[in-house]
């Protein structure tokens, strides 16, 4: 373990500093800024001026109803890759895994134009596929407040808030929102989704309602099945200039197909969502909780469950610190979700621990070392394992 971790930190050095999908330099060339006026404590994480400038359309909120000319491609075009290396050491096993992985490299153009609209292009390699994602905003009304709406596919839900939806400052996102609550219906935040929103923004509080496709993956054809849509309400919060804030997200959700009998039985599920950050000085504390509930699920067909419903939580708490006079930052995290709160001792513990350091902004290359172990309860049937990753990402 030792070894492999030094030779980590090697390939971290060597293989990169990089940055993660959120962070945009070309922005940062057009405005002729450094990348802390928009991110804390490092990007891609945004701090209240990177949110408010989401939320106007990629412009400043007291730029609105002016003429924005897309007179400089570097302005707008822009490029990032990440290189990842991952251990995994199951405890009380021999067997351990170790790759190098190449997760997600993508070109993308973005930024305002006209009086009133904005918009992103995107494509690249996300895993093992290529993909590709579009949206396009439309803002109107004043710097105080101002609203609008978006369309396309793109982050739609995680990765586009705050106070633990927005981007995590280190490699993996939380379980209870990058990953399923529920055992029945694998339902998560994390992942683009098809749709359209329309949102109303007054100071620092912004109130959306969102249509969606629909995205629970699935071998049974689960993802954006039949017509009927997904809905969701979000109310988000900014309270302090380093981005902290709340957010309350509800979102209710059919699947159609869930049983292979039955293939145009629907079921239904819940998800809702509550987290809260505060800045003070150079610490952060974090937390948030989702809980799930999933309705009219097929009892004795081709996927029996022993009910029609089940509930499932998961809850996150994290701190984070920043190094004074540097942008390094430590920073740890509890995780648990528990998939059915009728059964006892399945849920999955994790423990985070890791450090973030960017370096040459704003064109920027980014170093990330994060540890973790996962530890499911005893009724889950599952062993212990460690986890190690070093990712490099670069941004230009």
């Amino acid at each position: 373990m030792q070894v492999r971790f030094v030779l980590a930190l090697t390939g971290m050095a060597v293989a990169g500093l990089v940055t993660d999908a959120g962070a945009i330099p070309p922005w940062a060339r057009k405005y002729n800024m450094n990348c802390s006026g928009c991110h804390y404590p490092v990007p891609p994480r945004l701090n209240a001026t990177g949110q408010q400038f989401r939320w106007a359309g990629y412009r400043m909120p007291d730029e609105i109803g002016e003429n924005a000319e897309m007179d400089r491609v570097s302005n707008y075009l822009g490029t990032r890759f990440r290189f990842d290396y991952v251990y995994a050491k199951p405890s009380g096993q021999p067997a351990s895994t170790s790759a190098f992985t190449l997760p997600a490299a993508s070109i993308f153009y973005a930024g305002a134009f006209g009086k009133y609209f904005g918009g992103l292009l995107e494509v690249g390699k996300e895993e093992e596929m290529t993909e590709w994602g579009a949206s396009a905003f439309g803002v109107w009304g004043s710097e105080r407040s101002h609203g609008g709406f978006r369309v396309g596919q793109t982050h739609m839900l995680l990765n586009a808030g705050v106070a633990g939806f927005d981007r995590v400052v280190g490699i993996n996102s939380p379980t209870p929102v990058g990953g399923p609550v529920t055992g029945a219906i694998p339902f998560a935040f994390a992942g683009d989704q098809a749709g359209v929103e329309a949102f109303y923004v007054l100071g620092r509080n912004r109130l959306s309602g969102q249509i969606f496709n629909g995205n629970v993956p699935g071998e049974e054809g689960l993802a954006r099945g039949g017509k009927r849509k997904d809905f969701v309400l979000t109310d988000q919060i900014l309270w302090d200039k380093d981005g902290g804030g709340l957010q309350a997200t509800a979102y209710y959700g059919t699947v159609t197909g869930l049983d292979t009998l039955f293939g145009s039985r629907n079921s239904h599920f819940w998800r809702l969502g509550l987290s809260a950050s505060k800045v003070v000085n150079n610490v952060e504390v974090l937390g948030g909780v989702v809980y799930g509930k999933d309705l009219d699920l097929p009892v004795g067909g081709s996927l029996p469950f022993t009910s029609s419903r089940t509930q499932g939580l998961g809850y996150w708490f994290s701190g984070q610190y920043v190094v004074p006079n540097s942008s390094l930052t430590f920073y740890g995290r509890y995780e648990f979700v528990d998939p059915d709160r009728d059964a006892s001792n399945d849920g999955n513990r994790r423990y985070v621990l890791g450090g973030v350091l960017p370096v040459n902004l704003p064109e920027y290359l980014r170093l990330n070392l994060e540890l973790w172990r996962d530890d499911p309860q005893s009724g889950t049937g599952g062993i212990a394992q460690n986890n190690l990753a070093a990712e490099l990402m670069l941004a230009f």
